[in-house]
């Protein structure tokens, strides 16, 4: 009888996370949680991960350093900040096997509401711990990715507003004050979507092209958006009067199953839109100029299938998704 021989088995070495943290050292939220931040990168690195602050000098740096990551195969960027900074830093992580984590720290941060991820920075940071790893669509308005959604009409004119009278500093309540200025006031405006080889003229308040469901933190206007199905959801709301619009927000506001009698709904991977006078957009919260005229150079929509990854919390939402974890 041939003699076997037992041999320990030698333990697997886990792989160290290596992440770096891009914080932009003017912004109130930054100098507001700086001691706060460094004390949760030492929480990392006592659980193993190798872990650098990355500060922002300029417009433009965030989205540069995480591109830079991505290209050293650095496992994971986290965007200290809102949903500002995360739309500058998915545009250098888009397409890469970099994940994205979060650290909430601006305004609305629509995005940690979305996915449940704690505003608490102690919380959200043991979501990077312990979270799971998804895969999910961008989507592209010409050139610029987007993680949430893209508005044209009334909110692309209230951001547009708020930047150019700098009323940032005022935050949630600049909004506010712009949206109830806009909101009674705001003509709507005629416009074409071509949707594969299907044409839908419009006569709307506002188109919201959608990757994910929450809008402004409250608001679900693409209520059935799925962040990684190939898909952008639209949703055309419909002129109305100024009392019918108060009815129509307050029907949003409760989500209530009434409100689809207020919007046309479709869904689309590629999207042109033209409009018959130039309307203002805003992209996850940014302004973005305005709408072409143009038939021959429409403004353009897209998906990134599969274009980013993302650090979310196990208990993240299951109707936001279509596919498994990673």
């Amino acid at each position: 009888m041939q003699e076997t021989t037992n041999k320990a088995s030698t333990p697997v070495k886990k792989q160290q996370t290596k992440a770096i943290v891009i914080a932009n050292p003017t912004s109130g939220s930054y100098t507001l949680h700086e001691h706060q931040i460094k004390h949760i990168i030492a929480k990392l690195q006592q659980q193993g991960w190798q872990v650098e602050l990355k500060l922002t000098q300029s417009s433009g740096d965030a989205c540069r350093l995480a591109s830079e990551a991505a290209q050293q195969h650095i496992d994971v960027v986290i965007a200290t900040g809102g949903d500002g900074t995360i739309h500058e830093v998915i545009q250098g992580l888009a397409g890469s096997e970099t994940a994205l984590g979060v650290l909430p720290s601006g305004t609305v941060n629509v995005w940690a509401r979305e996915v449940g991820i704690p505003l608490d920075l102690n919380g959200a940071s043991n979501v990077l711990l312990n979270g799971q790893t998804r895969r999910i669509d961008l989507g592209k308005i010409d050139d610029q990715y987007f993680l949430l959604m893209v508005g044209i009409g009334i909110d692309g004119e209230i951001t547009q507003a708020v930047e150019k009278q700098s009323m940032k500093r005022l935050k949630f309540f600049s909004y506010l004050l712009m949206a109830a200025w806009w909101g009674a006031r705001y003509p709507a405006f005629r416009g074409t979507i071509n949707l594969g080889d299907r044409e839908i003229k419009v006569n709307a308040l506002q188109v919201i092209f959608g990757n994910t469901q929450l809008y402004g933190g409250a608001i679900k206007y693409t209520w059935q958006a799925k962040c990684d199905d190939g898909l952008l959801d639209l949703c055309v709301v419909r002129r109305q009067s100024v009392l019918r619009r108060a009815a129509m927000i307050i029907d949003f506001l409760l989500r209530r199953p009434k409100r689809h009698q207020w919007v046309r709904y479709e869904t689309g991977e590629t999207i042109k839109i033209t409009t018959h006078k130039p309307v203002a957009i805003q992209v996850d919260g940014e302004p973005l100029g305005h709408t072409s005229t143009s038939e021959a150079e429409p403004t353009l929509l897209s998906v990134g299938p599969q274009a980013l990854k993302v650090i979310v919390p196990v208990t993240a939402p299951e109707d936001l998704f279509s596919r498994q974890p990673l």
